[in-house]
This record gives structure tokens, sequence and C-alpha cells, in this order.
């Protein structure tokens, strides 16, 4: 069994005691995974506290234009604008991929057209699987849907390190995602006609020669130009948040960052998921209890799928 360092376990303790203050500001990766890709320097898969320091100071270090020492304001805030254009063109890139594969899997007949019974088709198979308790309407507190079914391949495969997506569109695969989408009057209830009405104003929008049909070209347009709303909705609000985050974790209000209050960010991150608390993040660790805002976090999965 693996053990603790005394440095490692004097860490933690400051790390606790950190936790307090900088929980709600963390801007490392809000994942196990996306920790352990971000800062295992050696790649084994496997963090201890040590190696997740040392990559925490190399960052700092590589932040720190001037040399100074500390974190300025604009320093903290681009080292982080740059990581985060990366992660989002990344995402556009994943996205505008699925939107290919899930053109071909809506135009059923393989005629490189989709036409509005084939959007439809989809719906109603949506519709339904929403529609948990079958009373014909899907309202705000009702049932979850039951989870779609993996392959016993996939159950049986073991964890793999990945990534969370930055960029997350809204999603109709989860009672809230879809009432906001299709909750035309603002009752929290979407009625099947509410839900045909928009998914038919969508189409006639993406159909911008109106013969009556979509071409993949025509379908990939109307989402990447969502998809471009919604980053940079995304990088507003990212940016908006490390200027926030900065002035919390600068507690002494010197408008200078050091590597301690740096890392108050990092320990609160680090000790999320260290649940077992051994010092150490591995895809072995139990899954931490998700926050409340985590409950209904969105997928990049698109709106009208």
């Amino acid at each position: 069994m693996k053990q603790v360092t005394a440095a490692v376990k004097t860490a933690l303790l400051i790390a606790a005691g950190a936790v307090a203050l900088g929980g709600t500001v963390t801007a490392a990766p809000h994942s196990a995974s996306g920790i352990i890709l971000t800062y295992d320097l050696n790649k084994d898969q496997s963090l201890p506290l040590e190696e997740f320091v040392d990559a925490r100071r190399a960052r700092f270090a590589a932040s720190d234009k001037n040399g100074d020492g500390v974190l300025d304001e604009s320093e903290y805030v681009y080292e982080w604008e740059g990581k985060m254009e990366t992660r989002l063109a990344e995402d556009r890139k994943a996205s505008v991929k699925q939107t290919h594969i899930r053109f071909h899997a809506v135009d059923k007949n393989d005629d490189e057209r989709i036409t509005l019974d084939e959007v439809e088709a989809v719906g109603e198979r949506s519709f339904a699987r929403m529609d948990a308790n079958k009373d014909g309407v899907v309202a705000k507190g009702d049932p979850e849907p039951a989870p779609r079914r993996t392959s016993q391949s996939d159950a049986d495969s073991a964890p793999t390190l990945k990534q969370r997506p930055m960029l997350r569109m809204p999603t109709s695969h989860n009672i809230e995602g879809f009432v906001t989408l299709y909750d035309q009057n603002g009752d929290d209830v979407v009625t099947k006609d509410e839900f045909n009405a928009v998914r038919e104003a969508q189409f006639q929008r993406t159909d911008e020669n109106s013969d009556g049909s979509l071409t993949e070209q025509e379908y990939v347009l109307e989402f990447e130009d969502r998809l471009d709303a919604q980053i940079k909705k995304t990088y507003d609000g990212q940016i908006k948040q490390t200027y926030v985050r900065f002035g919390v974790l600068d507690t002494d209000e010197d408008k200078k960052m050091t590597f301690a209050e740096y890392m108050v960010s990092g320990f609160a991150a680090f000790n999320r998921y260290d649940t077992n608390g051994d010092g150490f993040l591995t895809l072995a660790d139990p899954a931490p209890k998700p926050r409340e805002r985590e409950q209904n976090t969105t997928t990049t999965a698109q709106a009208s799928e």
C-alpha cells in the first residue's frame, strides 16, 4: 500500500484549512481525470501530492512573465485565457465532428437530406423518453428518464483518463434542460405541441434555401452558429470568474498573488478528489459527492438531438 510522507501529511493539513476559502473559486480542473491529465508530469496516471505541487510550481513560474516571484492580475488572467482558448478550440472541433455523425444518424434513408419527417421521428422518441411517467407532458419535478443503456464491453472496461469538456451546450437530456429549451409559455410544462413547434421552427431556420429538406452543410452550419454563441458566452463568463478568483485568492489585497495564495485553489481541488485521503490521485479513488451545482451539468450534445 502506498505510504504518505510526513511532508505530504503536513501539506494536506494546510490544504484542509485552505478549502474553506478556496472551495468556491477552484481554478484547477473539475475532475480527477482533468487534474491528473494536467499535472501528471511522469505520465504514470497516478498523481502524488508532491508531483502536483511541483507541476503547479512550474505552471506558476511560467505564468510569472516578469520573473518577480508573484503573479499580478494580468499574468494570472492571461495564463488561464491561453489554456481556455486551447480547450474551447478542441471542444469545438469535437462538437462539429459529432454533428456530422448526428446528421447521418438522423438521415435514415441515406439520401444526404434530412426531412421534417425524419426530424419528427427522432423527436417522437426523445419526447417519449423524457415523459417517464407517461402523462403526455414533460414538467419540472418529473422523474428523470432512465439512463441510456451501455454495452457490456463499455460496462466492463476500466476507467480511462478523460478531460471534461469546457464547452457545454444547452442539453435536452435532463428534465430541467428539456423544459428550459421547449417551454414556450413559461409554465414549466412542455406539451407535445410546444415541443413540436420549437423543433419545426428550428428546422425552418436551418433550411436556408427553403426547399423542405436539410443538407449536411445546412445542418452543420446552423449548429456551428449556436456553438460559437455558446463559446463566446463561456469565454466571457470564464474571464469574469478569473478576475473574481484572483481577488478572492489575493487574501492580503496587495494585487499580487504569491505561490502560497495560488495553491489555495490547487489544494482545494486535490483534496476534493483524493477521497480516500492517501495523498495520491488515481482513477481508482471513489468519486466525491457531487456539489448541488454539478447535479444538472450539461453536456456537449446538441439540444435538438
